[in-house]
């Protein structure tokens, strides 16, 4: 038994078996598993973004996942707004909060509070991924699944998982932040992602400078 319940973040690339390792920390903590990943807050793209599988979520109760479909919009905003009362919720029952994904500005949303504006997001008309780019990720699976080379193993769905991450802009593993959002995102969260997507770049700009942040970073829209 725990003294004191922590919150555990792991936080890693697509195939890099967060998955497995949430699960077992789950099971040896009795913890519950909240996702943090802009892709499958959305339902119907369970091999296209590597989503846990029934038998995975089953070992552990899941939070955040199919939350949304691709014809609703969804930002950094909601999910924090979704994800911060689940968190409270399960450290007054005195279990442990899992945090898993690979979108780096959710996971950042939740561990400080700065980086995203409390009263931002009910003005924000382009969300992050928008929905355009979530049906064209659904297409994708389907035509996968129609030619017969759907594979439900992890290693398949790991790939279909990175192509769409390509398509969707996201470059070394880096999930794309929709300029509409640049707004409610801090000078400091904005300078990070700039740092992993053009770190030469990214260490000639003050991290406070946030208009050269987004001047630089609106060169690799997709």
């Amino acid at each position: 038994m725990l003294r004191k319940v922590p919150l555990i973040v792991i936080l890693g690339s697509t195939g890099t078996g967060k998955t497995k390792l949430s699960l077992e920390l789950a099971e040896r903590f009795g913890g519950e598993i909240i996702s943090a990943d802009s892709m499958q807050v959305y339902a119907n793209l369970d091999i296209a973004t590597a989503k846990a599988t029934k038998e995975e979520q089953s070992r552990a109760k899941h939070h955040l996942l199919d939350v949304a479909t691709p014809a609703e919009p969804f930002t950094v905003v909601d999910f924090r707004n979704k994800a911060l009362p689940i968190i409270e919720n399960l450290l007054s029952q005195s279990k442990c909060p899992i945090v898993v994904g690979g979108t780096n500005y959710y996971i950042e949303s939740l561990l400080w509070d700065i980086l995203v504006s409390p009263t931002a997001g009910e003005d924000v008309s382009s969300k992050s991924p928008s929905p355009q780019k979530v049906a064209a990720a659904a297409n994708d699976a389907s035509a996968l699944k129609d030619n017969g080379s759907t594979s439900t193993s992890v290693a398949a769905a790991a790939t279909n998982a990175e192509t769409v991450a390509l398509k969707s802009g996201n470059l070394q593993n880096t999930p794309f932040i929709d300029p509409a959002e640049y707004s409610i995102l801090s000078s400091v969260l904005l300078h990070n992602h700039l740092k992993m997507i053009d770190p030469e770049t990214a260490n000639r700009i003050h991290p406070n400078n946030k208009r050269k942040i987004m001047r630089s970073m609106s060169s690799y829209r997709p």
